[in-house]
């Protein structure tokens, strides 16, 4: 019996190390790939300025390829730029500029941390926003007066409430009208498609609002199906942000704004903007940069991304548009990532050949890349829509 103890303690104290060896081997080779997934889900900055040869390497990309202002950021990039080369990005964590070192590789995250999510101040706390693109898209047919701005937004205190929707063939006159949880606190009639809040009632922080038009066709705005998901706080409506949200927007443009200029500045604060959910003036300050003849892939590509968010997909295809014809040829992540865009809103607009033809583009370019994850995302909406035309 003590011989037949002795040995199975023997066999104990020689298996139990390897066993440890084992775990310790598949934890070598599985943890730091989960943990690499992990951290590169969300990007955590973007390139606002580059001069001269600038290259990225991204997780799962064979080689480095050329980057360009507009280009987001993971914190696991590599980026490796020449003697003579120069490239800025604006981290989303902090909201301060990173200048890359030149002569050498360096990882995003030696520059930007890792942002935290957002959510807004309601009565009942601090709400997670739902900024999922992709789901619940929905085509808005032009026959009704769908609400552009305010829309799906934060706003900032204290500036010109402008509420602008979609102009109606056939109609002259539109009821506008502005509604709390509880009441209608406004209410004017106007010819033109845009109206500024009179501001006779001010708005309040921390109550969702909903614009309300209605045309004399008997057609209205809230005939629009919400694409937006139960959960999500804002929804087709817009809120106040809150004062200490604002003060703190407010110190983090001030300094961008100082810092910086042109479109590097734009880029920033509009960036600054949408990730705080102040879609609306993000917009603002982009479609302002447009009109004042500053066109460039990485303006309209994010305007392409704000509309597309707040559920608007004619508007997104209008920019996305844009920015495919300025992209250059050595850009292949911007230009699969546009592609892949335009595909999604001409799905979600039923233009299903058309919507094909701009996913394949993106296809090809996420395989040259070695993005096969996303690549396979785009290969499943890519056979959905075949099937879908197929069965027409």
């Amino acid at each position: 019996m003590k011989i037949q103890n002795f040995l199975t303690l023997l066999v104990l104290l020689f298996f139990t190390p390897v066993k440890q060896m084992i775990n310790l081997q598949n934890y070598m080779r599985f943890a730091p790939a989960n943990a690499i997934t992990q951290v590169n889900k969300s990007p955590v900055g973007r390139i606002i300025e580059a001069d001269g040869k600038v290259f990225l390497k991204r997780q799962n990309w064979s080689e480095y390829y050329p980057a360009f202002v507009g280009t987001e950021l993971y914190a696991t990039d590599k980026i490796k730029l020449t003697s003579q080369a120069n490239l800025m990005a604006i981290c989303y964590a902090n909201w301060k500029t990173w200048s890359v070192p030149k002569n050498t590789i360096s990882q995003t995250m030696d520059g930007c941390l890792q942002a935290k999510s957002q959510c807004v101040e309601t009565p009942d706390g601090c709400v997670p926003l739902d900024a999922t693109r992709g789901i619940n898209q929905v085509a808005i047919t032009d026959k009704i007066p769908y609400l552009i701005s305010p829309r799906h937004t934060l706003l900032l205190p204290d500036k010109p409430l402008i509420l602008r929707w979609n102009p109606v063939a056939g109609s002259t006159r539109y009821t506008v009208r502005i509604k709390s949880p509880s009441e209608y606190i406004w209410e004017t009639e106007v010819s033109e498609n845009q109206v500024i809040y009179s501001g006779e009632l001010p708005l309040k922080t921390g109550v969702r609002y909903t614009v309300i038009v209605h045309a004399d066709t008997e057609v209205s705005s809230l005939d629009e199906k919400s694409p937006f998901s139960k959960q999500d706080y804002l929804g087709i409506g817009f809120a106040l942000i809150s004062q200490s949200q604002q003060q703190e927007i407010f110190a983090k443009s001030e300094e961008l704004t100082q810092k910086l200029d042109g479109e590097a500045r734009v880029l920033s604060i509009a960036e600054l903007y949408q990730q705080n959910s102040l879609n609306g003036e993000a917009i603002a300050i982009l479609e302002s940069f447009v009109e004042s003849g500053n066109y460039t892939a990485a303006i309209y590509q994010m305007l392409g991304e704000i509309y597309q968010q707040i559920q608007l997909p004619e508007l997104a295809k209008d920019y996305y548009l844009e920015s495919a014809k300025l992209t250059g040829v050595d850009d292949v992540a911007g230009s699969a990532k546009v592609e892949a865009a335009l595909g999604e809103v001409y799905a979600t607009l039923g233009s299903k050949e058309e919507a094909i033809r701009w996913l394949k583009l993106a296809f090809n370019k996420y395989e040259k890349l070695g993005e096969f994850q996303r690549g396979d995302e785009v290969k499943l909406s890519l056979e959905k829509l075949q099937q879908q035309l197929a069965e027409e």
